[in-house]
């Protein structure tokens, strides 16, 4: 997509994917507007299980205006959102008119972006850009995603997007498609994230899990120690076990005690971007 690409048109060419969907890697070509699911199960329309005003987020951002939309692309097994992830029917319909009423609260509570979530947002593109059209004062978006989205996803999303955070969860394709249900995704990944790392600002979170300091956290770090050691990394060490990560033995226990300051340690020595 072209700079300065109409609003228009970019809806337009969003809706067409309700006909043939291919936003996200797995590339399934459902005809949601005529009722068939991919693996997301998403229909045309978009649904928002919480909105709410956070600062929780990496310190830059906050205080921060999260949508959370229900539905995903994948199927992690210790999802901190739990079924609302999995669920596309759950929650409010997102509307430009509630979208606006909302947006609204949200500078009463200092809200300083607009940050969609989920779930996974990339699914819900068409709606999403549909509740924005033309809202007068909209603060600067701020997209967090599983970064597993296709390149037309992100010609859609092309100049609409203040701040990517990309939360970039596994070093390998084998606990991918263990863990979250998808394949190819390393190769995915790191192609959305050099794109992006070159049109818009990036952020890249990683979650810290049991088990997989050595075949997930290793090999991200020595990833953007390559490829983008100037982007921000911003680490998490809450995991906790939830939703269904008790099926998986490593998951089923909370991180381990001082494996967070272990992990920042290595990647700042490794001359990472590491935020505080």
């Amino acid at each position: 997509m072209s700079l300065g690409t109409p609003t228009s048109t970019r809806i337009s060419l969003a809706h067409a994917q309700l006909q043939g969907c291919d936003l996200c890697e797995h590339r399934c070509g459902a005809n949601r507007l005529a009722g068939e699911r991919g693996p997301c199960k998403a229909g045309p329309d978009a649904r928002v299980f919480r909105h709410r005003v956070e600062c929780g987020e990496e310190a830059e951002l906050v205080p921060s205006h999260l949508f959370y939309l229900s539905g995903c692309d994948l199927r992690c097994a210790f999802c901190i959102a739990e079924a609302n992830a999995f669920d596309p029917a759950r929650g409010r319909l997102l509307t430009r008119d509630f979208f606006s009423a909302a947006v609204a609260w949200g500078r009463t509570q200092g809200a300083r972006n607009v940050q969609w979530v989920g779930g996974e947002p990339t699914i819900h593109i068409p709606a999403i850009l549909a509740a924005m059209e033309d809202l007068p004062d909209l603060p600067p978006i701020v997209w967090k995603s599983d970064f597993y989205g296709t390149p037309v996803a992100f010609d859609l999303l092309h100049e609409v997007v203040a701040v990517y955070v990309a939360d970039f969860k596994f070093g390998n394709d084998d606990c991918a498609s263990r863990i979250a249900r998808v394949p190819d995704y390393v190769r995915i990944v790191t192609r959305n994230l050099q794109r992006v790392a070159r049109e818009s600002e990036l952020m890249i979170r990683h979650l810290l899990l049991p088990g997989h300091f050595e075949c997930c956290f290793r090999p991200i770090v020595a990833w953007l120690q390559q490829e983008l050691p100037l982007v921000k990394f911003s680490l998490r060490d809450g995991y906790l076990p939830r939703w269904q990560a008790s099926r998986l033995p490593e998951l089923s226990v909370p991180l381990p005690r001082g494996e967070g300051l272990r992990a920042r340690q290595y990647a700042i020595e490794r001359g990472l971007n590491v935020l505080d």
